[in-house]
């Protein structure tokens, strides 16, 4: 076997024994660290905004730590999380939620996991991260937009410029349940007039989602207008384009999506936080009010798992709590979710 062939086979296949940390320097330990990162991403069919998050949650443990992924031991995962919860912070300095100490766990247990099916690790050996327990979540808050919010952002997108036209179909599309990232990537052939066909980034998994009529009249519309523009329009035309001075006539990315709904949107209504995903959690919970079966409603959005699914759907039990509360006493409920 040459020097070549055995630079690509597995460090455990190479010697006998395997490479502990003291066997190369603190700066070669750090750089097969990541390199293993990088293989481990390279391998994976995760969404790219997962992607992004586990390097920097892998990252953040090298930085952590100076040994070696094989010498890691379930102590020091376990120390880590304690540095997690005590010692970490955000950019605003409040320590981290219970949610991103859970994130940077499972990017650790998945890393692992793939870490030992590679053959780094030995098959039968207990992985590092096996005891380590996810923390805690509360009752999830509600994050669904109520009937009232909904009419106010539908009447706040008016007008009859390229980007008004273009805003209502971005909107009637976004209030059918699609990720950001599923939206930015839509083509003029995804759509075939009545709904919208097309592969997940989560989990590339294929989509088909039905629009109602008034979101079809507004895709139509914006589609229309482009068309009177001289826009030749294929099945590989962007769906939306960017009216950006930077990329006019550009796909509209992910985070001109995002600025749509938190500034545009936000801006014109006074709601907080309006974000694609609200749009989601809003979805889910109208699917769920008309009598939609959980399996059926779970195919429209996507979720692959009844108990995030269900967690959507606590939200909205407590905030039709809080409204027969309010209405108990006089009150007249929020608009605030």
């Amino acid at each position: 076997m040459t020097a070549d062939q055995q630079s690509l086979l597995p460090i455990r296949l190479i010697s006998s024994q395997p490479i502990s940390a003291q066997a190369v320097s603190s700066s070669e330990r750090a750089d097969l660290r990541l390199e293993r990162v990088k293989e481990f991403l390279n391998a994976s069919n995760l969404a790219s905004n997962t992607q992004k998050s586990y390097r920097l949650e892998l990252e953040r443990f090298i930085a952590w730590s100076d040994k070696a992924w094989i010498d890691v031991t379930p102590r020091d995962i376990a120390n880590f999380k304690k540095y997690l919860k005590d010692e970490c912070r955000t950019r605003q300095g409040n320590l981290l939620s219970p949610a991103a100490i859970n994130q940077a766990i499972t990017a650790l247990k998945s890393f692992f996991k793939w870490f030992q099916l590679a053959g780094y690790l030995d098959p039968t050996a207990v992985l590092p991260t096996a005891a380590v327990k996810f923390e805690k979540l509360g009752e999830p808050l509600p994050r669904h937009l109520s009937l009232e919010q909904m009419e106010i952002i539908y009447q706040a997108v008016t007008g009859d410029e390229d980007i008004n036209l273009r805003d209502r179909a971005l909107l009637a599309v976004l209030t059918h349940g699609l990720r950001a990232e599923d939206v930015s990537t839509l083509n003029v052939g995804n759509y075939d007039g009545i709904r919208l066909r097309f592969s997940r980034k989560k989990d590339k998994s294929d989509a088909i989602v039905p629009l109602r009529q008034v979101a079809r009249e507004q895709l139509e519309a914006y589609l229309e207008r482009r068309r009177s523009q001289q826009e030749v329009l294929s099945d590989s035309s962007p769906l939306f384009l960017s009216y950006d001075l930077r990329n006019p006539g550009q796909r509209l990315g992910y985070q001109g999506i995002y600025y749509f709904t938190k500034v545009r949107l936000g801006t014109a209504t006074g709601i907080t936080d309006i974000t694609p995903h609200r749009f989601r959690h809003t979805y889910a919970t109208e699917l769920v009010e008309l009598g939609i079966d959980s399996l059926l409603a779970r195919s429209l959005t996507g979720h692959k798992s009844e108990k995030v699914f269900e967690r959507y759907i606590k939200g909205k039990r407590l905030k039709v709590a809080e409204d027969a509360f309010l209405r108990a006493i006089g009150e007249k409920p929020s608009l605030e979710t």
